[in-house]
Order: C-alpha cells, then sequence, then structure tokens
C-alpha cells in the first residue's frame, strides 16, 4: 500500500490525533521494540510518530531522537502531550525525509504506520541510513491467511474485551473514537505474513519476523548479521 501521503488519509490522521490517548493494540507491543533498542545509541528515528507516545519513550535510548509525520494535527498534539529537549518532530513523508536526510540511525522504528508505504522500497531505503549495526524494528498489522492465524484472530477478539478492560478500565470505545478509526480504517490495506516474509526477504535478507496476538506482526532487522 502506498497512500500515507494522499489529501484523504492525512485528513483522517488529523482527525484521529484530536483523540484522548488511550491503551491500544499498538502500545502493547511497544515494550517488545524496546527490549531490542541497544543503550547509548546516537540518533533513532520513529517512523510515523503521531502524537507522540512511543517517540517519548525512546528518551532514555539515545542522545537525539526524531519523530516524524504527515499529519500536522499529530505532530502539534506530539510536541503538545510529549515534547522533549531530545526530540525534534518533523512534518515530512518519510521517503522524502530518508532520500534528503544526510543523518544516519542506530535504530529506526515504527508502529502502524508501514502499510501506509510501499513497504519493499521504503525497508531498502532504510536499511541504506542505518549505522553499522544498527537496527529496524517495526510492528504493523497483519492480515489473516492460514487456518492457525484465523483462529488466532476469532481468539483475540474473544479475549479483546478483557484485556481492554484490565489495560482501559472500559470494554468498548466511544462514539466519536468508533467515527474517527472506521473513516481512517477504509483506506488500511493489510499484508498476511507471508507476504512480509518475502517483502523482507527482498529488502532486508534476513530479520526475525513473529506474527502476535493481537492482529500484529513484528520485524526485527539488525544491520550486518
Amino acid at each position: 500500500m502506498e497512500n500515507g501521503n494522499t489529501e484523504e488519509v492525512i485528513k483522517q490522521f488529523d482527525r484521529i490525533a484530536l483523540l484522548q490517548d488511550r491503551w491500544d493494540h499498538n502500545q502493547r507491543y511497544q515494550q517488545y521494540l524496546l527490549k531490542n533498542i541497544p543503550r547509548y545509541c546516537t540518533c533513532i528515528l520513529d517512523v510515523g510518530c503521531g502524537t507522540g507516545e512511543l517517540t517519548k519513550r525512546l528518551i532514555p535510548y539515545a542522545h537525539e531522537i526524531i519523530g516524524i509525520d504527515v499529519s500536522e494535527n499529530m505532530l502539534r498534539e506530539a510536541q503538545r502531550r510529549n515534547g522533549h529537549e531530545k526530540i525534534r518532530y518533523i512534518k515530512i513523508p518519510v521517503e522524502t525525509y530518508l532520500q534528503e536526510t544526510d543523518k544516519k540511525f542506530d535504530v529506526i522504528i515504527s508502529i502502524a504506520a508501514l502499510h501506509h508505504m510501499h513497504e519493499e522500497n521504503i525497508l531498502k531505503i532504510m536499511k541504506a541510513k542505518l549505522r553499522g549495526h544498527g537496527k529496524i524494528l517495526i510492528v504493523d498489522l497483519v492480515k489473516s491467511e492460514r487456518v492457525m492465524e484465523w483462529f488466532l484472530s476469532i481468539l483475540a477478539a474473544l479475549v479483546n474485551p478483557i484485556i481492554r478492560l484490565l489495560m482501559d478500565g472500559r470494554i468498548t470505545v466511544t462514539k466519536e473514537e468508533k467515527e474517527a478509526w472506521a473513516g481512517h480504517f477504509q483506506y488500511d490495506t493489510y499484508v498476511t505474513l507471508r507476504e512480509v516474509q518475502r517483502i523482507v526477504k527482498a529488502s532486508l535478507g534476513a530479520a526475525a519476523i513473529r506474527r502476535h496476538f493481537f492482529w500484529r506482526y513484528s520485524i526485527v532487522y539488525t544491520h550486518g548479521e
């Protein structure tokens, strides 16, 4: 998919930015990515940083953190909610930024943004911008294909209200949240795990790929390994 820079999708991001930050499935897997970050990085890039929830959690790991996004509202809220002297937020498409910047990164990290890009092309560009043993850390949404994947999806749907209640103190979401996300989801298309494996092999070579319980997959890639 390559729709992350279209006017329609950016409008939906701008609307979602005004929602309150609450627990969700993306937040659940932040810690999985964080545990793969080496200490004392020079610079980390957060791609599709949104309101900066993950970006702020990167502060202990690096001297400089750059969060990029295409939504002006997202970045305004990121600066307001999760601003810090170590963090610089920039409104720019990821392809443009990576092609124009002279920076190299110890870690390029992204949650729930890759499906809005041409996955294979952008992973190749990310790889070229890594320092020696730099890492690419990705969590994104996955489309079920195999029987076991469908079984996990059904099980996740049954467990989800309980987890939401435990983590967020509620079972359902508000009407405002439903409407904002429904508008966004109409533009989403996801890849299957087999497609992820093909894309990663073509763009990065070897990487650790994992299917997670709540409709997510992850990529952990270390340059030079």
